[in-house]
């Protein structure tokens, strides 16, 4: 007898809509504001207004510095 384990699918929290959305149209979403830095989009990665690609590049990269820096002590950074 053959169970299927039931697969997870893996989803990011985007506080700009307070929704989780499929990684796969996250990295679409942000491959796309990237590529058109100069286009309005509905509402960035951590604001609700519009914003330029341009704009979600940078919150884009903020979220990944402070990610990265978050396993870091407070009393090590900067040394």
């Amino acid at each position: 007898m053959l169970t299927v384990k039931p697969q997870s699918k893996r989803v990011i929290y985007l506080p700009a809509v307070d929704k989780r959305v499929p990684l796969g149209a996250y990295v679409k979403g942000i491959k796309e504001a990237i590529a058109n830095p100069d286009a309005e989009f509905k509402h960035g990665l951590t604001c609700w207004w519009s914003c330029t690609g341009a704009e979600i590049r940078k919150q884009f990269r903020k979220g990944i510095h402070d990610r990265i820096n978050a396993g870091i002590p407070a009393i090590e950074r900067g040394q």
